[in-house]
This record gives C-alpha cells, structure tokens and sequence, in this order.
C-alpha cells in the first residue's frame, strides 16, 4: 500500500510538473522574443522592388523564423483598395517602403534591411504563441488561427489573417507574400495562460491559385500602441510547424512524452510487483 501511494504521488508530482511548463513556462529564453510582422509596399514596375524580393525570400526560408511577410502593391495590376488605404494610414507617398510591427519601424522610399528585421526580433513584447491552419473546399479558403498567452497576464488584441499569393510573375520577377486579402480580422482577450481559436473563410478569385495561397497570422497588442496603431507582437503562417521556433522551442513536446513515459512506467511496475494488492 504504501509503494501504491509514493507511485501516486510521484505521478501527481510530475503531472503538475508538466502542467507548469506546458501552460506557464513554454517560453525559453532567446534572441528572438517573437516573428517580425513586415508590410512592404511595392509595385511590379519598380527595381529596387524587385530587388527586395530576393531578402524577403531569404527571410522567408530562413528556419530561425524571423519574420513574414505581406507585400502590398501599389499603381499596378496586383494593387488593391486595402494596400492604398494601409500606405495612406503609414504616410508612404514612395515604392519601396515597409513597416515592422504595424509600425514599431518604418521606412518610406529604401528597401528592408535584414538588421532592421533582426533587431525588431529582439525588442520586447508579451509572448504570444500563434498556430495556423488552412484548407481548401472548391473556391473557399478556410482558416483556422489558435492563438496561447505565454506571459501569465491577460492579453488584449487582434488577430488578422492575411492571405497572400507566392510565385506571381510580373514583369520578369518573381513575387512572393503578394497580399490578396483578409481571411480573419476580430478582437481578442485572453486571460493569463489561455488560449482561443479563431475562425474565418475567404473567396478564392479566379485569377488566384489556390496551391500558392499562404495565411500570415498576426496578434496586435491593444496596450501597445504607436503613431499608426497597435504594435504586432507575433506572427505565423501555416509553413511554421516546419520550422524551429526559438521562442517556443521543440523541448516541450519532448518533456511531455517523457514526463507521461516516466508516470505511466512507474504505475506499471507497481502493478507488476504486486505492491497495490
């Protein structure tokens, strides 16, 4: 009876042990506090433009997960309403241009720097883990963003859900992170280590192809706010969970396992012993 009760109390132990760290203390320390949110406002006409896109697609494959992308066009065939209306809030009278984190950083008439965005990384903001899921019905792109408070105090934001096209030719160039639209746009509070799912959809346009579509999450931090509005805090997109994300690191899933390998190889050798007779 009593190895019955060290067993169970060793296997309460280690549970709260594993509830800590997956709600509380998931987040390591890092260079990279959280993804860079970059808007880049360009136009298929503009050769520094096109020169930029060779970065954003070093950025993009780089799996230190720096950053992502949303490029808004400007005066021509790709330019939308909404890429007008975000240059016009920033001030951008110029291609190129760009913007971190909603406007922590800006730059009107130079190409980003991969230092900016590297220096960005590092500043400090309240953790927040984001994960993205998309899929495909027909001419309907359906998005799913869960997004997780990692600091242990209440968060209130936004998430929005842009959905760019990669592999767009233009003038001899190929474009990435081109923005189409929004997919998710709502308001968020999150209590201390909680977490919500958001959900939203978005009309495929026939001159879209559904294979190149890419979601690009991003959680804006209400009590963080500049000149332009809220500043991003993170970002995420679908590719992600191929990724090592530093801030969130793969030793998580890996206690996990091994903290419920350790309980349940404990209890059965109780059992076998006998000792719960």
């Amino acid at each position: 009876m009593m190895s019955f009760r060290i067993c169970g109390s060793i296997a309460v132990l280690l549970t709260i042990i594993l509830a800590q760290n997956v709600f509380v203390g998931t987040v390591k320390s890092q260079s990279y506090t959280h993804s860079v949110f970059v808007e880049i406002f360009a136009s298929s006409w503009c050769d520094p433009c096109k020169d930029e896109q060779s970065t954003i697609r070093k950025l993009s494959e780089n799996n230190t997960h720096a950053a992502h992308f949303v490029v808004y066009h400007l005066q021509d065939t790709w330019s939308t309403e909404d890429a007008v209306s975000r240059a016009n809030e920033f001030g951008f009278n110029f291609v190129p241009s760009h913007a971190c984190d909603g406007g922590y950083s800006r730059t009107s008439g130079a190409i980003m720097q991969t230092p900016e965005v590297e220096s960005t990384a590092s500043r400090s903001v309240h953790l927040i883990e984001l994960t993205v899921t998309k899929a495909v019905n027909g001419n309907v792109l359906y998005v799913q963003v869960s997004i997780a408070e990692r600091n242990g105090y209440p968060f209130s934001g936004e998430v929005v859900a842009y959905v760019t096209e990669n592999k767009i030719n233009a003038n001899g160039t190929e474009w990435n992170s081109t923005y189409r639209g929004r997919a998710i746009s709502q308001g968020v509070y999150l209590r201390p280590n909680s977490y919500s799912a958001l959900y939203g959809n978005w009309s495929i346009p026939s001159n879209s192809r559904s294979n190149m579509l890419e979601v690009i999450a991003v959680a804006f931090d209400r009590t963080s706010q500049g000149k332009y509005g809220p500043y991003a805090v993170q970002s995420a997109s679908e590719k992600d969970r191929n990724l090592a994300i530093p801030e969130f690191g793969g030793w998580l899933f890996l206690l996990t396992f091994s903290t419920l390998f350790i309980t349940a190889s404990i209890l059965r050798g109780s059992f076998k012993r006998g000792t719960v007779a």
